[in-house]
């Protein structure tokens, strides 16, 4: 037989028998759905949460007290252990930015300018420069804080003082040096809603607040990525249980486990679903090898080889299959948009509260593999029946009432 016959034997088998073979079809297609859906939003969800992550690069480590607070003296003997770039206090302060009239409260960070970018890395600025001189009164506006302005207004305030305070105890009116692109949220801040300074700068109005030079966060920048274990065996050793070291390459890393094993249960368990279709699949394929037996001899004697018998059948699983994959990939990514609409923006908790938005991805390996494993499963439950079909002795199949 040709392979033209072939599928126009199998597709007019599977259209003669319409009903079962909507129901057969319909077992497959809520597995591709249910696996397309849970592998999307599981993927999305995974990259929301690296998205949060990104705000660090991997030689950037956290050192965390626990019984006292870091104080300079601390920042030197850190600078001097081998494998150290730089050492900075994290310095963050709730205060009102008031801008045309209008105040609101926002984060002041306080940022090294010559490491803003292991800090924050790919972060660009929209509109000005970075302040030159740590100690000058000089701030960079995330995005949040003016995009509700004209974009020529918002070029404008470049220059500009504006106002920052905090309550009725501190006040200060530093210049507006840049306007940051558009970031999104980092493991240590919101970088749109932030008001990112100088380190220097950033430190007297730490010290005007808190009346003493004591840091509850230390940000240690290793020479390189293969620095940060030397680092953090350093300070574990030094500091003890009184502080705890993150590595940040550390987190991306547990990170990476969490979600490729979220990945792998679910997809796990939604692939049952699969696997049930493919006994309904191989029950309909048996039930069509006993309706048309006669049509098997008849086949026979006009010459078809066993090979063919058997490939028209197991080419009608495969088309089966192919239909509820198409349908059920499409299906299911829809239904995980839908999924995360209805749930809306995550949330993370802590000091520095967030929302990420979920986006449900179907990376092209995840796509390839639903319909691997679907199409394997299907030919696993569809080539016993079409082995048994071929077998059939045409004397003895012409004969079958």
């Amino acid at each position: 037989m040709k392979s033209r016959d072939i599928v126009k034997f199998s597709y007019k088998a599977m259209m003669s028998r319409r009903k079962r073979a909507a129901l057969t079809l319909l077992g497959i297609f809520l597995g591709v759905l249910t696996l397309t859906a849970v592998i999307s939003f599981a993927t999305g969800y995974g990259l929301a949460l690296k998205d949060i992550f990104k705000g660090s690069s991997m030689r950037l480590i956290y050192l965390s007290a626990r019984e006292k607070m870091f104080d300079d003296l601390d920042v030197s003997k850190i600078e001097g252990m081998e494998g150290v770039e730089a050492v900075m206090p994290l310095i963050r302060i709730p205060m009102n930015l008031t801008i045309f009239g209008k105040s609101k409260t926002y984060v002041v960070m306080g940022v090294d300018m010559n490491y803003v970018e292991d800090v924050f890395p790919d972060i660009e600025l929209l509109y000005g420069d970075w302040p030159p001189n740590p100690k000058e009164e000089a701030v960079v506006l995330g995005y949040k804080l003016v995009n509700e302005l004209p974009p020529e207004e918002i070029e404008g305030l470049i220059g500009l003082n504006v106002k920052v305070s905090y309550d009725d105890v501190l006040t200060t009116r530093p210049r507006i040096y840049g306007i940051a692109a558009p970031y999104g949220t980092s493991i240590i801040a919101d970088v749109d809603r932030s008001i990112l300074a100088p380190i220097d700068y950033a430190m007297k109005l730490y010290v005007k607040l808190m009346g003493q030079r004591s840091y509850t966060i230390l940000a240690i920048i290793a020479e390189d990525v293969d620095s940060v274990d030397k680092v953090v065996d350093q300070l574990s050793e030094e500091y003890g249980d009184t502080a705890f070291p993150i590595a940040m390459k550390d987190i991306q890393k547990q990170l990476d486990t969490v979600v490729n094993m979220s990945l792998l249960v679910l997809g796990a368990i939604a692939a049952m679903t699969i696997v049930v279709a493919s006994i309904g699949i191989m029950n309909a394929m048996y039930t069509a090898v006993t309706e048309r037996t006669r049509i098997i001899g008849v086949m026979r004697a006009m010459g078809a080889s066993q090979r063919d018998i058997a490939i028209s059948f197991l080419f009608e699983g495969i088309l089966m299959s192919s239909i509820a994959i198409i349908s059920g990939m499409l299906l299911g990514y829809g239904a995980s948009l839908l999924l995360a609409t209805i749930m809306g923006p995550g949330e993370m908790g802590g000091p520095h509260a967030t929302s990420f938005v979920i986006t449900p991805t179907l990376l092209p390996e995840h796509a390839m593999a639903i319909a691997g494993v679907t199409l394997f499963i299907t030919i696993l439950g569809a080539l016993p029946p079409a082995l048994q079909a071929a077998r059939l002795e045409p004397a003895k199949a012409l004969r079958f009432e």
